[in-house]
């Protein structure tokens, strides 16, 4: 059993996750090195999202001409998320509708998504698209198998000390980050169904940012094969310690690119009746409210913490499960992700 130093458990406490969804039923033990046993899976997340989306809709199938499928966590390289789904859904979806992958595109994939199935739309009218997100973190998780964690101002203070070297530093900050990425990241999938008749969903306009600053690239990246001896060579996920500042910045610039926009039906958030935000961590949320003027305790964003608080950083899916769970529609709302490119996408979503 590892033991976690009060800074560490004071940390994760602060994440603002109080549960998550994990596709390992036994998820404790994998910490502690046991075996995985996994009872679902990023392919198997998507394709029950998308038989319920169609079946909780109750139309005809065979007017969903295009399936867009976006994953960070892909339980395989080839083939993709898209043509599994396929491949699990015969008698459900057509043979003959398009597909088309978005995998590693981050968190802020959904709009980008959603902007591909309106392109689509505009040239065949009456059909519709289905877009699903769909993410296992878990089995990427490295196990915790070092006997004692610290904290990342411990760890400092450690090596001010002299009592860590560079590489002993280094390897213990990593392993904090392991044990911090155990308990944020959640397991999930969502389905939207997009159509442009009256009574769909609507996005636009929505406003894109990549890159502002060429450093902004290597804020948030993935190894393929990882070096770390607990890793055992899966893929290995690296954050930078500005990530919530340059997050709020994205966000911010592409929210009032949005507003500005002169299609936009509202100039201001006071306008939005909901701004769903992607659920980075509580920190992050905090940072891009502040940003916004926006109180984290008011309605507007309360649907951003609650799916943090209820299943963690979904990555692709965040905003999707907000989308999906937002019964009542007082206006328009504004829908905002960030993360690994670095990129942002901001939108207002309303009915049509």
């Amino acid at each position: 059993m590892h033991k976690l130093s009060p800074e560490l458990i004071n940390a994760i406490s602060t994440l603002g996750v109080h549960q998550r969804f994990s596709t390992l039923e036994n998820y404790p033990d994998f910490l502690c090195g046991k075996p995985k046993i996994a009872s679902s899976s990023t392919s198997k997340l998507g394709v029950a999202a998308t038989k319920r989306c169609i079946n909780e809709w109750g139309g005809d199938p065979n007017r969903i001409g295009l399936l867009v499928a976006a994953t960070n966590t892909p339980d395989q390289m080839l083939p993709c998320l898209a043509s599994e789904i396929m491949g699990k859904t015969h008698g459900l979806l057509s043979r003959s509708l398009r597909t088309v992958n978005m995998q590693a595109q981050g968190c802020s994939v959904l709009l980008k998504s959603v902007e591909v199935a309106q392109w689509y739309l505009a040239s065949n009218p009456g059909k519709l698209a289905i877009v699903v997100m769909a993410e296992a973190h878990t089995p990427y998780v490295a196990p915790l198998l070092r006997p004692e964690y610290s904290g990342y101002r411990e760890i400092i203070k450690l090596r001010k000390e002299g009592k860590l070297d560079p590489d002993q530093f280094e390897q213990q900050r990593l392993d904090t980050t392991f044990v911090i990425q155990s308990m944020l990241f959640g397991d999930g999938a969502v389905a939207l169904l997009v159509g442009s008749e009256e009574g769909k969903p609507a996005f636009g306009p929505i406003s894109h940012l990549t890159n502002d600053e060429p450093a902004d690239m290597d804020l948030l990246t993935m190894v393929s094969n990882s070096s770390h001896p607990f890793l055992k060579g899966r893929p290995q996920y690296f954050m930078q310690p500005n990530v919530p500042s340059r997050g709020s910045h994205y966000a911010v610039t592409t929210v009032k690119n949005v507003l500005d926009h002169p299609d936009s039906p509202v100039s201001d958030l006071t306008e939005v009746s909901d701004c769903l935000i992607h659920t980075g961590s509580k920190k992050i949320l905090d940072g891009v409210c502040s940003q916004l003027d926006l109180e984290p305790e008011s309605a507007k964003v309360h649907s951003s913490y609650n799916v943090l608080q209820r299943y963690g950083n979904l990555s692709s899916a965040s905003t999707g499960f907000m989308l999906a769970e937002k019964n009542e529609w007082s206006g328009p709302t504004m829908v905002v992700g960030f993360g690994v490119g670095f990129t942002a996408s901001a939108g207002i979503m309303n009915f049509n």
